[in-house]
């Protein structure tokens, strides 16, 4: 007991000055990001102002007038004409850009349960304005997850400089530059699922309490500001679990099995709170699409649409990937990394739990196969891609201590 007791006394050392490489690298994040300044203002980032000033108690027409205002202050989508037009024109619901679609109620059913988002930038709305304080929070948001990835590389066994390639891979990757600095909701989303993904690792390695009380409260957080994720994330997680027991070597583990049970049972209860509250499904969601968010009227066969749908992003896919070859390759060297740590048994199965929202990131894709929409909807994809190049750097780190001998082999002990 006192050997095992002094070992963790003399690592807490060891373990504070990692924690503070990954809080140096949030922070520089975070600072490089605020350089930015604060972006556009998207059509979804309309309708969380018009949340917040309702939260705030002013009349419906009064938020979409503060909502519009920003939007033609700083639009997504260039705009020739005056602020003043703009303006009259999306109140009148006429335009130029947004305005037509915003206030039917169908839409507008999917965002108000999103609260959360609008709820915690209050306050920074009103000390900065609405959109410096929702992109402040959103920048905080991704820099904070940042430190979650650290924490996730930890349970998957990374030393110190794996690790840190996977934060930096994480910072660096369309995950959060540029949709985790953007004024939605997918940053403060992006945070809460990565709570989940820790718990889901602290599950696979054991811990069945702690995995499954961060996994609740980070269901809780993703309810909270997006809830149209809860379902696809517990389903992504239960896949995960479920593909990593075909394994043989996987497939005696306890821990695993706990979490595919838990992970199960997750997705039931998603599917029950999302029923009993009412909220909005994936038939609502279809409508959206092929109805012009709405301004038509409901079609008859939305699941035969989604799957040509899913044909058409196909070829548009297929299309643009010589224009996205760098990233390609990242995702190739990420999958390299993978395997290969598999192969050499340096790849527990926490390490794993990344590319469980990695999944979650492919499967919003495919239940909305919009192409002009995937990179922002499928932005979680690059989270496992992350993890994956820090394995990567694991397995050069490795190759090079052993080429050096006994004494790359005693500094690699050390570090570990």
């Amino acid at each position: 007991m006192s050997s095992i007791a002094g070992r963790k006394t003399g690592n807490r050392p060891t373990r504070v000055r990692h924690a503070w490489v990954h809080v140096v690298a949030a922070l520089i994040f975070a600072a490089a990001a605020l350089a930015m300044g604060p972006g556009v203002v998207w059509g979804d980032t309309v309708q969380y102002i018009r949340i917040a000033h309702e939260l705030e108690g002013a009349s419906p027409d009064e938020a979409w007038e503060q909502a519009y205002l920003e939007f033609c202050e700083n639009p997504s989508i260039p705009y020739a004409g005056t602020v003043e037009n703009c303006l009259s024109t999306t109140m009148a619901g006429r335009g130029p850009v947004i305005g037509y679609i915003d206030r039917n109620p169908q839409y507008q059913e999917i965002f108000s349960p999103r609260i959360g988002y609008p709820l915690i930038s209050l306050p920074l709305m009103n000390l900065f304005g609405d959109r410096t304080g929702l992109w402040i929070v959103a920048v905080l948001s991704t820099a904070a997850a940042g430190l979650l990835l650290g924490r996730l590389a930890y349970l998957a066994r990374l030393p110190l400089l794996p690790a840190a390639v996977a934060q930096l891979a994480f910072y660096l990757l369309p995950v959060s530059l540029p949709h985790g600095i953007a004024l939605l909701a997918e940053a403060p989303t992006l945070f809460s699922s990565l709570v989940m993904a820790i718990g889901l690792a602290q599950l696979m390695n054991g811990a069945r309490t702690r995995g499954v009380v961060l996994m609740a409260v980070g269901l809780g957080l993703v309810f909270f500001f997006k809830y149209s994720s809860t379902m696809l994330l517990c389903v992504s997680f239960l896949g995960l679990c479920i593909s990593l027991l075909l394994f043989k070597e996987y497939r005696s583990r306890p821990p695993l099995r706990a979490a595919a049970v838990v992970s199960a049972l997750f997705t039931g209860a998603t599917v029950l709170i999302n029923t009993l509250l009412g909220l909005p499904g994936l038939q609502h969601s279809l409508q959206d699409t092929f109805t012009d968010h709405f301004r038509f009227p409901p079609v008859d066969d939305p699941l035969q649409r989604l799957l040509a749908l899913e044909g058409d992003f196909a070829l548009s896919f297929l299309a643009a990937l010589p224009a996205n070859a760098a990233y390609l390759a990242v995702f190739i060297a990420a999958v390299v990394g993978m395997v290969l740590a598999k192969r050499r048994g340096i790849l527990p199965v926490a390490g794993w739990a990344a590319v469980g929202l990695s999944i979650y990131g492919v499967l919003s894709v495919v239940a909305h196969p919009v192409y002009k929409q995937s990179d922002r909807l499928g932005s979680s994809l690059w989270v496992g891609v992350a993890v994956g190049i820090g394995f990567l750097a694991l397995v050069i780190q490795r190759r090079l201590q052993t080429g050096k001998g006994p004494a790359g082999a005693a500094g690699r002990a050390h570090q570990e």
